[in-house]
């Protein structure tokens, strides 16, 4: 068979060559000229056909091996949030979260971001976000000063006292 007649020939998928390719093997040997007429229709090297064998072969996997990928968590769409989109705002809390260790790079943090709006999220209103975290803001300011009874009209303990190291005249 000349390779000019395999051009016809429809192309045949990763799992679909890959599996005959070992049933040959365990059927008697797979020679280079099976992998060449493979990689001719995989449309691919008959080295990387080889690759693909040889992954089957010690790892039992015939797909490709999935790449991790950078998610965005719920804390860094709402510091995007707070950003107002602004991924570089991201990436920077990012980095400073990370004890200065680059765990991706911003193209990575941009892609992520792409990903989650191609999949309808969105972020939230500015004004919302801004009107969260200034409530969150004066919670904490109130927690920090220990204001207690804040919303009855009475004074804490502390706050009748007066402030410490200073005495009336």
């Amino acid at each position: 068979m000349g390779e000019w007649e395999l051009e016809g020939l429809a192309s045949v998928s990763r799992p679909v060559l890959v599996g005959r390719l070992l049933e040959l093997d365990a059927a008697g040997g797979v020679t280079s000229a099976h992998v060449r007429a493979g990689a001719r229709l995989a449309g691919v090297h008959p080295r990387t056909v080889w690759r693909w064998v040889e992954a089957a072969r010690s790892e039992g996997r015939v797909e490709r091996r999935r790449r991790s990928r950078f998610e965005l968590s719920e804390q860094a769409w709402e510091v995007l949030a707070q950003a107002g989109g602004n991924v570089s705002v991201l990436y920077r809390h990012l980095e400073e979260c990370g004890d200065g260790v680059a765990v991706v790079s911003l193209a990575s943090v941009y892609r992520a971001v792409q990903r989650e709006l191609a999949a309808g999220r969105v972020l939230p209103e500015r004004a919302a976000v801004s009107r969260a975290r200034t409530e969150r803001e004066t919670r904490q300011a109130l927690a920090d000063l220990a204001v207690a009874g804040v919303g009855t009209g009475a004074p804490s303990a502390s706050a009748a006292a007066g402030p410490a190291g200073l005495t009336p005249a």
